[in-house]
């Protein structure tokens, strides 16, 4: 009877270890499915921080279907270029300094104006130096004067 009383006790204690490791098993299905979910998301934010650091509009909606659809490398450079090559964005050059602008604009029309033009003992190309000089000291205005001194025209049309 001191056997059976044994057997008894050892199915006992392994159904109590079954029971045990199903619990176990259970238990590391879900650490397993809750890693999973994590890496997951973690990639998902890897992936939505590598497209902001690319700088690509993101409240763009056509950006979705860009996202979704990437497979390239995960550089902001390579985000970035595929984005452009793709249509989903507009590389522009630096927006110009409109002063910068305006007073290319005012010079060129000084010298086309200015062609052909003879000035009292002075040769055409003293007579640029003299406006070039202005442009830089005075900026547009000044060179606007020196060309009102040599009977150049300066009204704007506009």
């Amino acid at each position: 009877m001191s056997d059976e009383i044994y057997e008894d006790e050892e199915l006992d204690s392994n159904n109590s270890d079954a029971g045990d490791n199903g619990g176990d098993l259970k238990s590391l299905r879900r650490a397993a499915s809750g890693k999973k979910k994590m890496e997951a998301e973690l990639n998902a934010t890897k992936r939505e921080l590598a497209f902001a650091k690319a700088g690509l509009p993101m409240n763009d909606p056509r950006m979705n279907y860009f996202i979704k659809g990437y497979e390239g490398d995960m550089t902001a450079e390579a985000i970035f270029e595929a984005a452009s090559e793709a249509g989903f964005i507009q590389v522009q050059e630096a927006p110009k300094d409109n002063a910068v602008n305006a007073a290319a604009a005012a010079q060129h029309r000084v010298m086309a104006a200015s062609t052909g033009v003879g000035y009292e003992g002075m040769s055409d190309d003293a007579a640029m130096a003299q406006l070039e000089a202005a442009m830089e000291e005075g900026g547009i205005d000044a060179m606007l004067d020196v060309a009102r001194q040599f009977g150049i025209p300066t009204h704007i049309d506009g």
